[in-house]
């Protein structure tokens, strides 16, 4: 029996399967944002044209994948589905990279230290980390160049389906904001594994992300991680997205080839969870009701630490209801949105962001309080929460 029968076509290592969301918004940002999940975008460009590739197991045993099987098409790669096997996906090298001798170099060496997590490649349906698309087993060219892996399908649709109540509504019809509260803590808590592991998220492109019906996140794209490497060293990933990456690096690009750490971790995380629970707005999207400030993009203003959260700020949330939704939010949750991203705190500070633990706790408390008070669960408040908050946080307004 073939390596790909006795891995993979016996069905018997099920896990998840895999749909795509084409949805989209401007409150995910950034302005380059394509309209379908990166990694689920046609392969119909004349980078991606679809073609028919053998690829061979490291027994040398071959297996054809046709142009109909490319259902994917990223930066990198492109991927295919596996017929005989539906819930795994191979994902082949494109030329540009495979002709890089120094990108090869870094990939055989970033693939071979993830093989070491063996627990994170483990294909049983019970497995805690099947919410990693993590890379299974290499795949080769005939003359056994490496050019590509397979890996874990995983399901969902993209994290860009929760931009918005409409498309809230259109994917998950019978979600409240408690929903969205569970997802966040999922994704924060699954952050927090991927870093007990020195694994670090380096992109927190929302496409990089899915989420099913039982508000369960999936991170689809675990090559970009920053992976630990032998002898102390890591596996360095100049991956970033300009709309969800810390200032930090944004206004320095030389840091890219440095190792990130927790506080930049911390920082894209901490959008994710505000996007999660604001149906996708950007913290650094504002506008300035006295017309003193131009109000651009969220990655410019990102860039320029222009921030509408917290007394002082001089801009405000966009209208259209984006207030009340944030009045609902506990004091103290608003606090720790506070001190990520405000310019006078953990933008300029990093230590003064809020940490993963934190941000799992201000969640919990979050989905206490919304058990309590059935309005903090509303999608649509039409009206702001009473200012009894005040009491509990200084932060809690804008001026």
């Amino acid at each position: 029996m073939s390596f790909w029968d006795k891995i993979f076509g016996n069905g018997k290592n099920q896990v998840q399967t895999l749909s795509s969301d084409s949805s989209s918004s401007f409150c995910w940002s950034s302005q380059n944002i394509p309209p379908e999940n990166n990694w689920l975008a046609a392969a119909n460009n004349d980078d991606c044209a679809s073609k028919t590739i053998t690829v061979y197991d490291m027994s040398g045993n071959a297996y054809q994948l046709n142009g109909e099987d490319a259902k994917a098409c990223g930066g990198e790669g492109i991927v295919y589905s596996y017929s005989k096997n539906p819930d795994i996906l191979i994902k082949v090298y494109k030329d540009k990279t495979l002709k890089n001798p120094n990108k090869m170099q870094e990939i055989r060496q970033r693939l071979l230290d993830m093989s070491r997590f063996s627990d994170f490649s483990n294909l049983n349906r019970n497995s805690p980390y099947k919410f990693l698309a993590w890379p299974l087993l290499p795949v080769f060219d005939a003359q056994r160049q490496l050019i590509g892996f397979a890996m874990r399908k995983c399901n969902g649709v993209s994290l860009r389906a929760l931009c918005g109540v409409s498309s809230i509504k259109k994917h998950f019809p019978q979600w409240d904001r408690s929903d969205l509260a569970k997802v966040a803590l999922d994704f924060i808590e699954k952050t927090k594994v991927l870093s007990a592991n020195n694994v670090l998220v380096n992109d927190f492109n929302p496409s990089n992300f899915l989420v099913d019906e039982n508000r369960q996140i999936s991170f689809i794209d675990c090559d970009s991680f920053q992976i630990p490497s032998t002898n102390g060293r890591v596996n360095i990933s100049k991956t970033y997205f300009a709309s969800h990456v810390a200032p930090e690096l944004l206004k320095n690009k030389s840091l890219l080839n440095c190792k990130r750490n927790i506080h930049h971790v911390e920082f894209g995380a901490t959008m994710i969870v505000f996007q999660i629970l604001m149906c996708g707005l950007h913290p650094y999207s504002y506008y300035d009701p006295f017309g003193k400030t131009a109000c651009g993009n969220p990655d410019e203003n990102l860039l320029n630490g222009r921030c509408p959260l917290g007394k002082g700020s001089g801009c405000r949330l966009p209208q259209g209801g984006w207030f009340n939704l944030w009045s609902y939010l506990t004091g103290s949750l608003k606090g720790a949105f506070i001190s990520t991203f405000r310019k006078e705190e953990g933008y300029s500070t990093p230590a003064q962001r809020v940490t993963l633990d934190q941000m799992e706790l201000e969640l919990r408390k979050l989905l206490f309080e919304m058990k309590r008070d059935a309005d903090r669960c509303n999608l649509q408040p039409q009206v702001a929460k009473p200012s009894i908050d005040k009491r509990n946080s200084a932060n809690n307004d804008f001026f």
